[in-house]
């Protein structure tokens, strides 16, 4: 951990981001390792992959769970979440491990899912060399993850995998919830104290900007975190400032706002209570539902202004308010232990984010290493 604390000389910026590389380098990562995929096969593929690659993309002790979401029409960010770990729970067993919920209670381990669900559209013509695996889209280097160590290029999902291990540290007895196709160099300390919050979502904060420069920043168009100066975290999504101040009002003032990178972490007891409260889904593999507007939003925000945010959605005013009720009667019956429900984990407005899901940003990230810029190492 001590890794990630930051270096002396150069700015507090440079030094973090170097900290982050270098404990990248040297695979401070999770204990166990789950990618949730598409199909089955895809699912075997990764797990033969990632077990070649431990030691150069994941510790050499991670346990490897790779399974597949088999559930009509998507389930979702959030209720894929839930799918995920059940089924990773199941795999484990399988392979003579009946204990990591456990494990994952006590806070013995950090445990970390992908999700890479979707054929790539969005990358397309890329995935299709894949056989539209879109995190198995390959990056301008090489290591030696291949059959019998050889050197092949790396995986925009293994780079994403070795670089998101900078957290493990601060999240035993959590489980974290990572996209597999953005990679980001976090310029702030990636040790932080973790337990201050049930759920923590990842966000590129500054300070509360007046109207005119919420504006100029373009605000109103992004997913945002909102952060009161207690420490307590909300999200909010696609906004104008005067309406943000409005909509978290119950937090009091406004310290810090900033853009989502959407990838979160859950302690082990709010994973339980979401597991119980939507057990009826996963049992019938019915349903889809995302973690911003379906737990984030509902578990943050008060009545209103979650039925204004999903009627631009265009949900209407009777489901946002059944769910909301939903997700607050579960909070009434979860004991906090004086935490908050969500809180942030900063990365710096100047960290380097890396996304991989589009075809021009894959072209943009990849011609980095021919440039002179800071961006380019």
């Amino acid at each position: 951990m001590g890794q990630c604390m930051g270096y002396l000389g150069g700015s507090p910026a440079e030094n973090n981001r170097r900290a982050a590389l270098d404990a990248m380098v040297q695979l401070n990562g999770f204990d166990v390792i789950i990618v949730c995929t598409g199909t089955e096969h895809q699912a075997a593929f990764w797990q033969a992959r990632l077990e070649r690659g431990k030691g150069v993309v994941a510790p050499a002790g991670a346990a490897i769970l790779c399974v597949h979401e088999d559930w009509d029409g998507g389930a979702g960010n959030g209720l894929g979440t839930l799918y995920a770990w059940t089924k990773a729970l199941k795999l484990a067993e399988t392979k003579g491990d009946a204990t990591l919920a456990a494990r994952l209670r006590a806070g013995d381990v950090a445990a970390a899912i992908y999700h890479t669900a979707g054929k790539g559209t969005r990358l397309a013509p890329l995935p299709g060399a894949e056989n539209n695996n879109k995190p198995g889209v390959k990056l301008p280097c090489a290591a030696p993850v291949g059959e019998g160590g050889a050197h092949v290029p790396l995986t925009i999902l293994e780079a994403v995998v070795k670089q998101t291990g900078v957290y493990a540290a601060s999240r035993k007895g959590r489980l974290s919830v990572f996209w597999g196709d953005q990679v980001f160099v976090p310029t702030t300390p990636c040790a932080y104290d973790a337990p201050r919050a049930h759920a923590d979502i990842l966000c590129m904060l500054s300070t509360m900007p007046d109207a005119a420069t919420w504006a100029a920043r373009g605000l109103e168009k992004y997913g945002l975190v909102a952060v009161a100066a207690s420490g307590a975290a909300c999200q909010i999504e696609k906004v104008d400032q005067a309406t943000a101040v409005k909509f978290t009002e119950s937090l009091g003032e406004i310290a810090s706002v900033g853009t989502s990178l959407g990838s979160f972490s859950l302690t082990a007891a709010l994973l339980n209570a979401l597991l119980a409260e939507f057990s009826p889904e996963l049992e019938a593999k019915k349903g889809q539902f995302d973690s911003d507007p379906h737990w984030w939003m509902p578990l943050t925000l008060p009545l209103d202004a979650y039925s204004a945010l999903m009627g631009k959605k265009g949900v209407d005013a009777k489901t946002s308010a059944a769910h909301h009720a939903r997700m607050r009667g579960m909070l009434a019956s979860f004991e906090t232990g004086g935490a908050h429900v969500l809180g942030p984990v900063d990365v710096g407005d100047d960290a380097y984010w890396w996304d991989y899901g589009q075809l021009k940003l894959y072209l943009r990230n990849a011609l980095r290493l021919a440039e002179d810029g800071a961006e380019a190492g």
